[in-house]
């Protein structure tokens, strides 16, 4: 079989490299580990003696590979912490057992060492941005990268938790290889390498194996396929096998893979030589030198709309799923009364002959087969089936919504600079477009005025002082509401020569810092506020009277400011040559058709749903429009 393109190389061990490399190192079971040390070019070497094997080395590189070898790789000069620490706690301890890794891209090894009761165990993740974990009983004793997720922690001092599995995949039937292929709505290879967790190198030699194209719809002869794919398995399982020996491929005089087997799918590629060698380590240790380090981490931009794109693939596999069951429940329902005579029979013979211990049978109605409880009335059985489906609908609704913020998020998220087209019309370069940094302004609540005036606002009691200590200076007003919990707010002075800030924006400042205080979360129509200069603010009280934080003292006349609206408009504004989301009163925009819709308070129970229709009106993130709106219920106008 010749494969319709190239196959896709490595840049860390598959889960059978990781079987191989296990089952190397299960033959020193026994040696005691010596020292450990850095490599030069990243990743730790621990040594190992035993009377039976001499001296070896296993070279651990964490998210990449490990290798067995009996000569010396080249150490650091000095050793890093880490090192030392494993120094300290595996020093002289006994190898006494390499579980197989069970389908996972995880080397464990487990030591016993006479002054230490527990058993030390030695875990290194090849998986992701890779880890080396030291456990001591159930606990870590030492990390190489400290991490926090919310299911796992992995840090000093924390019970050892193994990362989500699902499954061992060289031990499903061909049945359960089957219906992983019926149920995927991607090409055979994507079903392979994903929802197995076999990655893309053996998804391909599996295919290749089994001699069935690997990008057609996974459903396609779904039985068949899995029933070579399950053939091709144990063959491969037979050729790692106790002493797995290694195969280095390379095209042209560049290596190109290394595996633990002859590769077929390689040997089917034109133009590959096979080199064989006499242990896996030994190659996997020349193809890793020889390609080099993985490809530098992806800047934090390109991280998050990488992430987002992962999360909206396993979002409309979410919808899909739900769609069809969904679907499946209420045709189920549905048949219960297109062959109600069927359904009432089947039940009449398992109440007869007692063939449903557990009060259900099934039924073959159509072309469905149906449960029916044996103990109720078709109609209780049919509305059970009916329920279901808008359980079903039910979080169908949340994860087309939740997908919906995934797409307006991604539209916000920039792309990469290597992603974006390379030319534009008529073969011409395309102009590069760099989204811009954050203006300064943004960490805190903003707006401008009708006037073109910066007010700022803080967002809690830290950002409400940092942003009169930082940013109040002696030409600017200070603004506050009449109430408990209001925003700082600071109209900032027009650079404009000896401009004055006009009563419009004061008006527009004083009523947005009403809307973002406790009086729209009360409900209130309305409320007062007034304004002072930056030499009436202090935190210099009265003498012993303790000022909080975020909380400032006003010396002086304060000028009032009236009957305020609670009431806030959305719409975009540009700035500095770029279009923003702007939350403010409605008479701050010299443009009113950008104005998209007014809001004003509301039941907050309603505020979940309410947020979710807005967003997708207005084509944004829900994350977006929950940072620039107040806290309490909204209720939505249209401009």
């Amino acid at each position: 079989m010749v494969l319709a393109q190239a196959p896709a190389g490595k840049d860390r061990l598959t889960s059978l490299d990781t079987l191989a490399v296990s089952r190397e190192v299960r033959a020193i079971q026994g040696a005691h580990l010596d020292k450990a040390f850095d490599l030069t070019g990243g990743g730790v070497s621990l040594v190992f003696r035993s009377a039976a094997k001499g001296r070896s080395e296993l070279v651990l590189v964490p998210g990449r590979y490990a290798a067995l070898l009996a000569e010396r790789p080249d150490h650091a000069e000095e050793l890093s912490p880490l090192a030392r620490e494993l120094r300290r706690l595996l020093s002289g301890a006994r190898l006494v057992e390499v579980p197989d890794p069970a389908g996972e891209r995880q080397l464990v090894l487990r030591f016993g060492r006479g002054d230490v009761p527990e058993p030390l165990s030695l875990i290194v993740e090849l998986f992701g941005s890779g880890n080396l974990l030291v456990a001591r009983g159930e606990r870590l004793v030492a990390v190489a990268s400290p991490k926090t997720w919310a299911h796992r922690a992995v840090r000093v001092g924390a019970e050892y938790r193994p990362p989500p599995s699902r499954g061992n995949p060289f031990l499903l039937s061909a049945g359960g290889i089957a219906a992983a292929l019926l149920a995927s709505r991607t090409d055979r290879t994507s079903t392979l390498a994903a929802r197995l967790s076999l990655g893309g190198p053996v998804a391909e030699e599996l295919l290749t194996r089994a001699g069935v194209p690997g990008d057609v719809a996974a459903p396609t002869e779904a039985e068949e396929a899995a029933r070579g794919l399950r053939r091709a398995m144990d063959e491969l399982l037979v050729e790692v096998g106790d002493v797995p020996r290694g195969y280095l491929y390379r095209r042209d005089g560049v290596l190109v893979d290394v595996e633990p087997y002859p590769s077929q799918r390689w040997r089917a590629t034109p133009g590959v030589d096979e080199e064989t060698l006499p242990s896996f380590s030994e190659g996997a240790a020349r193809f890793f030198a020889g390609v080099g380090a993985p490809a530098p981490p992806p800047r934090p931009e390109e991280a998050a709309r990488g992430e987002l794109e992962r999360q909206l693939v396993r979002q409309k596999a979410a919808i899909a799923t739900l769609e069809d069951e969904a679907a499946r429940l209420l045709r189920r329902g549905h048949a219960i009364y297109a062959h109600y005579a069927a359904a009432e029979a089947a039940i009449e013979r398992a109440r007869r002959d007692s063939t449903a211990p557990d009060g259900v049978v099934e039924a073959t109605l159509g072309e469905e087969t149906v449960p029916l409880r044996v103990d109720a009335s078709l109609t209780a059985s049919a509305q059970s089936l009916y329920d279901q489906a808008k359980r079903a609908q039910a979080k169908l609704a949340g994860a087309r919504a939740a997908a919906e913020e995934t797409e307006a998020r991604l539209r916000e998220t920039p792309r990469a600079p290597d992603a974006r087209p390379a030319s534009g019309p008529g073969g011409t370069a395309a102009p590069e477009r760099r989204r811009r940094a954050p203006l300064w302004f943004e960490r805190y609540r903003w707006f401008l005025s009708s006037e073109g005036i910066l007010v700022i606002g803080g967002r809690d009691a830290a950002t409400n002082d940092l942003v009169v200590r930082r940013y109040l200076k002696p030409k600017d007003l200070y603004v506050h509401a009449e109430i408990h919990g209001a925003p700082s707010v600071i109209v900032k002075h027009p650079t404009e020569a000896e401009r004055p800030i006009g009563e419009a924006t004061l008006r527009e400042a004083a009523a947005w810092g009403v809307c973002f205080s406790k009086a729209w979360r009360a409900g209130l129509a309305s409320a007062d506020a007034f304004w002072v200069t930056a030499d009436q603010v202090s935190k210099a009280g009265a003498s012993g009277e303790f000022v909080a934080r975020g909380a400032w003292v006003i010396h002086g006349t304060k000028h009032l400011l009236r009957d305020l609206p609670t009431e806030l408009a959305v719409g975009p504004v540009d700035v500095q040559g770029e279009e923003k989301w702007m939350v403010a009163p409605r008479s701050a925009w010299r443009d009113p058709a950008r104005v998209r819709v007014v809001l004003t308070p509301a039941d907050e129970r309603d505020r979940a749903e309410r947020e979710i229709g807005l967003a997708r009106e207005l084509g944004v993130s829900r994350s977006l429009l929950q940072s620039l709106l107040p806290s309490g219920g909204i209720a939505v106008r249209r401009a």
